[in-house]
């Protein structure tokens, strides 16, 4: 089951719930495994690390209870 995501008082879709989750995934992965990408994108790339893992923990979370 996905997380109920909701964007301005939109609910996303089960599809786009998950669209959202597996960008977010990928795109912390590619911050982890390139450490030369993560390195040029300097303080933002850190930040960006910090607060995907945020939702990422909430969208997980969210699934959790939703089961």
């Amino acid at each position: 089951m996905e997380a109920t995501i909701t964007i301005d008082g939109h609910t996303l879709t089960m599809g786009q719930s998950m669209s959202v989750r597996v960008a977010i995934t990928a795109f912390l992965m590619e911050l982890n495994n390139d450490k030369e990408f993560a390195a040029d994108l300097g303080q933002i790339g850190i930040q960006y690390h910090a607060r995907l893992t945020e939702v990422l923990h909430l969208i997980h979370e969210e699934a959790r209870r939703s089961e």
